[in-house]
């Protein structure tokens, strides 16, 4: 399959999904916030934004039942955010290799494609940190609550604040690891993998804050 023709199918599948999903909260910012009605030209972005918003609630839960001090932490917020765009990204080339034919392996892909998959991850993470910030991961007073994760989100969209965190490549790589694996098998157990790249996020910058 060209890329022409997996680009005009992904916003195919991108219409049914609206189609479908009306009234998916999910989807609300499409029409409100300028800009970020750009994730339906990305193909397949509105499957992958749901497979990530599944994932990541789910990811946040067990990190919070076995790890809480992790989840309250100031670094929470760089840290999720470089997994999640590793998560989507990972999810665009393995959804992309499938289609050319090779199993979701990604390093088969040529240097165009990994670099089209890398700006469609990119279109769906921002989208859906922009609906974190809008609406938290389980809601803004659940999100305090259950799991003392504050509302800093906006913090995020100043690129300064995240200057001298060595460790957000490898959130960020971890993310598509685990990305590969879940598409491959989505019983694949997602939850260790972000908190381990929590983990050494916090462990990598103790002295550091993000205010």
């Amino acid at each position: 399959m060209t890329d022409d023709d997996y680009i005009s199918w992904g916003k195919t599948s991108n219409s049914g999904e609206l189609a479908a999903g009306e009234t998916n909260p999910l989807f609300r910012l499409l029409e409100e916030e300028e800009g970020l009605d750009s994730l339906v030209d990305v193909p397949f972005g509105l499957k992958h934004l749901k497979d990530l918003h599944v994932v990541m609630r789910h990811s946040v839960a067990v990190a919070g039942e076995r790890r809480e001090d992790l989840t309250r932490h100031p670094l929470f917020h760089p840290a999720f955010a470089a997994f999640t765009l590793g998560f989507a990204i990972g999810l665009a080339q393995a959804h992309r290799s499938k289609h050319m034919g090779f199993r979701a392996n990604p390093a088969r892909l040529s240097k165009r494609q990994l670099e089209l998959c890398d700006q469609w991850g990119a279109e769906v993470a921002t989208y859906y940190l922009a609906a974190v910030d809008s609406d938290g991961i389980f809601g803004k007073d659940s999100d305090v609550d259950l799991y003392g994760i504050s509302d800093r989100w906006r913090l995020l969209s100043d690129e300064r604040r995240l200057d001298g965190f060595e460790r957000l490549k490898e959130g960020v790589e971890s993310g598509k690891r685990a990305a590969h694996q879940w598409f491959e098998d989505d019983t694949c157990d997602v939850p260790p993998y972000f908190l381990d790249a929590l983990a050494n996020f916090v462990d990598a910058h103790p002295n550091r804050g993000f205010e």
